[in-house]
C-alpha cells in the first residue's frame, strides 16, 4: 500500500453534480457522465494501481471504492458524493471468471481483499487511508518464504513517521493484503528483479560499477510511465531496491 493523494480540485462533473443533487446517491452518480471522470482521475491520482493491494488496474477489474462507508447516512455528509472519500480499488479477487491468478483465485472468502474485504465497516481512525502513508519513509517491509511473500509493517519506518505499529497491521489485516492469492503474486514481480540482483551481486564489476547499475537497474523499474502508471507491487519494489530506491524516489521528487 502506497500514498495516493487526491488531486485538486476536484473534477468539475463532480462539483456540478452534487451541487445539483447534494442527496444522491452513489448509483445516481454511476449513471451520470461524471462518473468517467471520477474514475480516470481517481485512476491518475494513484498511478493506475489499487489503492490498497497495488495490483494493475484494468477496465474489468476495477471499482470506486469508498473509505467511509457510502451506506452512512448518520451525519450530514454525503459520503457517497465525498471527492476525498473516493478511491479507485480492484475488485478484490471476486472475479470469477478472471483468468490471472492475482486477480481471482479460490477459495473465497478467504481470498477476498480490499475494499471487498472492508465491507461496510467504519475503519476512519483505525487504520490508514491511501492519502495517509506517507510519502517517505517506507512504512511497510515484506517477509519471503518459499512460496510467498508478505507484507508487514516496518518497525523503523513506522516510528520515524509516528503511526503505531498497530496501526500498519491493522490496516494490513482488513484489507488482508496477505491473502494467499496477494502473497503469492507478489513472487513473480520479486524473482526475476531478484535473480538480476543477485547476478550482479556475483559479478567482477567494482562496488562502485555495482552500485551506478543497481541504481540504473532501479529507476527502470521505479518510474511512472508515459500513461501515468506506477508498477504493480510498487511497494514492493521499492523495498527490494532499498536504499537506491529512496535516492531514486527523492530525486524525481516521489509524489505518490
Amino acid at each position: 500500500m502506497k500514498h495516493c493523494r487526491k488531486s485538486t480540485p476536484e473534477p468539475p462533473k463532480l462539483t456540478e453534480f452534487r451541487a445539483a443533487n447534494p442527496q444522491a446517491k452513489w448509483d445516481e452518480l454511476r449513471d451520470h457522465a461524471c462518473y468517467g471522470d471520477v474514475r480516470d482521475a481517481t485512476r491518475r491520482d494513484q498511478g493506475g494501481l489499487c489503492a490498497y493491494c497495488e495490483l494493475s488496474l484494468t477496465d474489468d477489474n476495477e471499482q470506486i471504492a469508498h473509505f467511509h462507508p457510502k451506506s452512512d447516512h448518520a451525519g450530514t455528509v454525503n459520503w457517497a458524493l465525498t471527492w476525498e472519500n473516493l478511491w479507485l480499488a480492484c475488485k478484490g479477487g471476486t472475479q470469477t471468471h478472471h483468468n490471472d491468478p492475482a486477480c481471482y483465485r479460490p477459495p473465497l472468502p478467504d481470498n477476498r481483499s480490499c475494499d471487498e474485504n472492508k465491507k461496510d465497516d467504519i475503519v476512519d481512525g483505525h487504520v490508514l487511508s491511501p492519502e495517509e502513508v506517507p510519502l517517505f519513509p517506507r512504512i511497510f517491509r515484506f517477509e519471503q518464504s518459499p512460496n510467498e511473500i508478505r507484507i508487514v509493517p516496518d518497525e523503523n519506518g513506522c516510528e520515524q513517521a509516528g503511526i503505531p505499529i498497530e496501526k500498519v497491521q491493522r490496516t494490513i489485516d482488513v484489507f488482508n493484503l496477505n491473502c494467499q492469492r496477494l502473497a503469492e503474486a507478489r513472487l513473480s514481480v520479486y524473482r526475476p528483479i531478484e535473480s538480476t540482483l543477485k547476478k550482479l551481486r556475483e559479478s567482477s564489476f567494482s562496488t562502485e560499477q555495482k552500485v551506478e547499475k543497481q541504481r540504473q537497474f532501479a529507476a527502470r523499474h521505479l518510474t511512472i510511465d508515459a500513461g501515468h502508471r506506477w508498477p504493480r507491487f510498487f511497494t514492493l519494489l521499492r523495498w527490494q531496491f532499498g536504499m537506491v530506491a529512496e535516492t531514486h524516489l527523492n530525486s524525481l521528487p516521489y509524489q505518490g
